[in-house]
């Protein structure tokens, strides 16, 4: 028979070990029993868990859609959308989109629409008097680096502004082109777009694509040269780049998305807008390892008119000048491109061509070399 246990004050048995608490599983409770008392004697179903209450909006988020579109463009701060889901889901509309492009740009369009660079020529190292230029080229690399950007929107952006405030406005096509090969002006339908012809713009896409045709044409003509008779092209003579158009600050920055693929026509096209604008790749911020994917990117495509168009297109934009590549990788792409010529009998033979020649140009920059002096 067991003693019978008896109960001393202050001397109890072993505690249990100390346990944190459950907060969800205390709120579980909570909640059901909370359901449970609020549903006793009334008919219905019975809800399945207890239902989340919404954080109140702040002041800023209350405040109608239109000022704070306002607030963005004249500020200039494309983190006002960023600062909470639902600022960024009032400003996630076309009509902004446009309207912040056309605020990024109108002060350059208002200054040089329609002009050439070459136009502009008035006294020594004027390109690089970037004041004069007009515009910020922190907000338009901003904008231009937003996600929703294309083509598209940028056409419908400059549509906007032209219609507000670029009416009466005289405009001429590009009239020199990329390459010292002759090409029929008629390769473009519209007899209103012709080369070096002006009058007033109606449509601003369709100028666009006149000169896009008319660059594709050029282009065509050189790449068929490139791969039939490679020899006469070994001596071209490079054309500036003083006949496009000062449509965005020399100081903006080219996304690098856009230089590093993949690549398509779409792509192509967005390319030749900056290029037509006076765009180049600053090596201040992007790396050759960035336009060294790009071009590998464009040599693997099985299009050889995409190609070469853009491997041009990045020879526009300066991506192989001294400062963006450096001599070793130049010299690489040299003997790759030299041999991918010689091992080609298809169609990208006139792309691996033209590949190899800037690559050259590249290193003769890099050493000092004239492109006189490397063909003797």
């Amino acid at each position: 028979m067991k003693l019978t246990p008896i109960k001393v004050k202050g001397k109890g048995g072993r505690k249990p070990p100390w346990k944190p608490p459950q907060p969800q599983g205390n709120m579980r409770k909570r909640g059901q029993s909370e359901d449970a008392s609020s549903h006793d004697g009334h008919d219905g179903p019975r809800p399945s868990r207890r239902p989340k209450t919404r954080r109140p909006a702040a002041l800023i988020e209350q405040l109608p859609t239109e000022i704070l579109e306002r607030i963005v463009l004249l500020s200039q701060n494309l983190n006002v959308p960023r600062s909470s889901l639902r600022i960024g889901f009032l400003l996630s509309n076309k009509s902004f989109y446009t309207e912040l492009l056309v605020a990024a740009f109108d002060p350059t369009w208002d200054l040089w629409f329609g002009c050439y660079v070459e136009s502009t020529h008035s006294y020594a190292d004027y390109w690089e008097d970037y004041q004069r230029i007009g515009g910020d080229p922190d907000f338009q690399s901003a904008v231009l680096a937003c996600p929703w950007v294309d083509l598209n929107l940028i056409f419908e952006a400059q549509q906007k502004w032209y219609r507000r405030d670029g009416t009466q406005r005289y405009f001429e096509h590009i009239e020199r082109w990329p390459t010292m090969l002759e090409v029929e002006y008629r390769t473009v339908a519209n007899p209103d777009h012709q080369p070096g012809l002006g009058h007033l713009m109606q449509d601003v896409a369709a100028c666009f694509e006149a000169d896009w045709n008319h660059y594709c044409a050029r282009l065509n003509s050189f790449a068929m040269a490139c791969r039939f008779d490679g020899k006469f092209l070994d001596s071209l003579e490079w054309t500036s780049r003083s006949n496009w158009f000062i449509e965005i600050h020399p100081l903006t920055r080219i996304p690098e998305r856009f230089l590093t693929g993949p690549f398509g026509w779409d792509e192509a096209k967005l390319l030749f807008w900056f290029v037509r604008g006076g765009a180049r790749a600053l090596p201040e911020y992007i790396t050759w390892e960035s336009t060294k994917r790009g071009y590998e990117n464009i040599m693997s495509l099985e299009d050889e008119h995409l190609g070469f168009v853009l491997l041009y297109l990045f020879y526009e934009l300066r991506v192989f000048q001294v400062d963006n590549w450096p001599a070793f990788l130049a010299g690489e792409k040299a003997k790759e491109a030299g041999a991918h010529e010689s091992a080609q009998n298809g169609d990208m033979k006139g792309v691996w061509h033209l590949a190899k020649l800037i690559m050259i140009q590249s290193v003769y920059q890099h050493l000092g070399i004239t492109d006189d002096e490397g063909d003797s």
